[in-house]
């Protein structure tokens, strides 16, 4: 059901009925558990909070990147399974609001389970940010309201383009109906100040973990690990913008070295981790990472508090969303298995090369899964193994591969 779920509408007839069938069962869940959540005591943003999702100023629009606040919203995809995405969103009544359309896995994923995590940074460049753990509550916007507000909020309006912002080519090829998401929390940890203070509804440790000992990934679950895709070639470097739109390098903030093996940070983006907690529960932390070299691949590294690694060995599924610092519409999201590497050296590699990219002590970009302050404790290197990735390139270049493949049937 949820793949099917996931297809897109111009399908043969058998195909079709099953992809309908899908959705429809789809959304009758997401109306039983909107109906669950909403007898459900949770918490409202502050003020303070809301304000990051504000545009500042009294503005109409947000600023540019990197100031602009995406929120990366994470999902559990079932048997363990994770993934992230930026998205747009807004601060209404006290929670955060954001649109998607029901084949994407946004929409599929929160249906089946609605608990969900955020990670909203007041930038892509910003050391400011809190964490949510909430409950999704769906609901059809068949007139497009949200997204025509987020795009007035988030896009700038090319000459040509449609007043409904640059979001409405989805829409019109994939004629999918518009789904408004609405997170109702239950903890709040808020890293707005100097030190993280958080807050939890009463019922918070009763809650059930969101995967048992059977649905746990075997650690040679996938033997690929994908390369991260180079410039676009068809341009020459006279052309940069549309040189880099599929560098997923840029995406990231780093570059390859020159003159020797290795990548060197161009601009200090931050990235976004959505993994278990302690307590099993979904979690998306905003951290430092570095690109670096492990028997040939190039893989994504951070540091992790050495009081954090049983669970992250218990369950190592893990995945990370970074956007673009200069152009935030462009993002890519790395799923793999968190692997930790305990050796001193490394590790004190990566603490001088974190801080030297993010001019910050490296307890303040590590991974912490902690739910209040913590004192700084010792580190240890992790890197994402088995990596799958998607972006914003990969996702027209499959869509297109899509299009192709039905318009032969």
């Amino acid at each position: 059901m949820f793949k099917n779920a996931a297809q897109r509408r111009n399908l043969p007839g058998d195909d079709l009925a099953l992809v309908r069938a899908a959705r429809e069962e789809i959304k009758q869940r997401a109306r039983g558990v909107a109906a669950l959540i909403e007898r459900v005591e949770c918490l409202s943003l502050t003020a303070d909070e809301c304000s990051i999702l504000q545009p500042p100023y009294g503005r109409a629009k947000h600023l540019p990147s990197p100031d602009r606040p995406y929120v990366h919203l994470a999902v559990h995809t079932g048997h363990g399974g994770v993934s992230v995405t930026p998205v747009w969103a807004a601060a209404v009544g006290g929670n955060v609001v954001m649109s998607t359309v029901e084949n994407r896995i946004k929409a599929r994923a929160t249906a089946l389970d609605p608990m969900v995590a955020l990670s909203v940074p007041a930038g892509i460049g910003s050391q400011i940010s809190f964490e949510v753990g909430g409950f999704v509550k769906q609901s059809p916007d068949p007139e497009r309201k949200l997204i025509r507000t987020l795009a007035e909020m988030y896009s700038t309006r090319k000459t040509g383009e449609q007043t409904d912002g640059n979001y409405t080519s989805w829409d019109q090829r994939e004629r999918n109906e518009r789904i408004r998401l609405e997170v109702l929390a239950y903890h709040i940890r808020n890293e707005l100040g100097d030190e993280p203070v958080s807050r939890s509804a009463s019922y918070v440790q009763e809650l059930a973990p969101r995967y048992s000992s059977d649905d746990l990934p075997q650690p040679s679950g996938r033997n690929a690990h994908d390369g991260f895709w180079g410039p676009d070639e068809k341009y020459t470097e006279d052309e940069p913008e549309l040189r880099e739109a599929r560098d997923e390098l840029v995406i990231l903030g780093m570059a390859r070295q020159a003159t020797r093996s290795g990548y060197r940070s161009v601009t200090a983006t931050y990235g976004h981790v959505a993994c278990f907690g302690h307590q099993g529960l979904l979690r998306c932390r905003q951290i430092g990472f570095d690109v670096i070299d492990i028997k040939g691949e190039a893989r994504i590294s951070f540091l992790v508090d050495r009081r954090d690694c049983d669970v992250l060995q218990r369950n190592p599924t893990a995945a990370m969303s970074a956007a673009k610092y200069r152009s935030g519409s462009v993002w890519l999201q790395s799923q793999g298995l968190i692997q930790l590497h305990d050796d001193p050296g490394p590790v004190r590699d990566a603490i001088r090369r974190l801080e030297s990219r993010y001019n910050r002590v490296h307890h303040r970009l590590a991974l912490d899964l902690s739910t209040g302050e913590r004192t700084p404790g010792d580190f240890v290197l992790a890197t994402l193994s088995h990596q799958r990735l998607s972006s914003r390139f990969r996702e027209a270049e499959r869509s297109l591969r899509s299009a192709k493949t039905s318009g032969k049937r």
